[in-house]
């Protein structure tokens, strides 16, 4: 049966992939955070972007956990960081955000299979290696959310998420500290290690 209203109404703001790792302490609060981005449409192009806060309360970081964006497209890191990470109370409230460095990416690759145990993340620039791994995947949920369901409250936004139920942030060989914990997104209880694919976020038209 097709869909009652096959178009979205509103204006695209990016396409793409969105995978993350938030680790917490044994006190609840965040130890490291990664938010990666590989982007298929934006108004700054396409291009990858990795936000990591290896010391999220911290401005500057340390040189083992760095607070970097690192990207192959300087315009699209911009773009996110004021356009959508920026509105993300999680991203936008530690003091690495006002803080964190920019950095030239030079190799990104993914590995592993998203259907099995294990998928990986390599991000590789201006001295960091970082990889992002997700293991323990379960079944795929597909995501339509409304703007009171999304961090940026401005967005409608599609995905299928692939929540792991263990994760790791590896940079130059080692893994930063912290557990993966719960988090509850549209009334379901998941976990603050996930895949997104096929993410879409459109502003609705009385906001664009």
């Amino acid at each position: 049966m097709p869909l009652a209203e096959p178009i979205t109404p509103g204006v695209v703001d990016w396409s793409g992939e969105n995978p993350g790792i938030l680790l917490k302490d044994a006190a609840g609060d965040f130890s490291a955070m990664a938010l990666f981005f590989r982007i298929a449409w934006s108004p700054a192009g396409q291009g990858h972007v990795l936000l990591l806060y290896g010391t999220p309360a911290a401005v500057s970081g340390t040189a083992e956990a760095p607070n970097v964006l690192l990207t192959d497209n300087a315009s699209l890191a911009a773009f996110l960081k004021d356009n959508f990470i920026g509105r993300l109370k999680i991203f936008r409230a530690p003091p690495a955000f006002e803080g964190m460095s920019v950095k030239l990416a030079q190799a990104v690759r993914s590995s592993g299979d998203p259907m099995g145990h294990r998928y990986c993340e390599t991000i590789s620039g201006d001295g960091l290696t970082v990889e992002l791994v997700w293991e323990e995947l379960e079944p795929p949920r597909a995501l339509e959310l409304t703007p009171d369901q999304v961090g940026t409250g401005a967005h409608t936004m599609f995905s299928l998420l692939v929540p792991a139920r263990t994760a790791r942030i590896i940079v130059n060989g080692y893994s930063l500290p912290g557990q993966i914990g719960t988090r509850i997104q549209a009334g379901i209880e998941t976990t603050t290690a996930f895949l997104y694919f096929s993410e879409t976020w459109v502003i609705p038209p009385e906001d664009a």
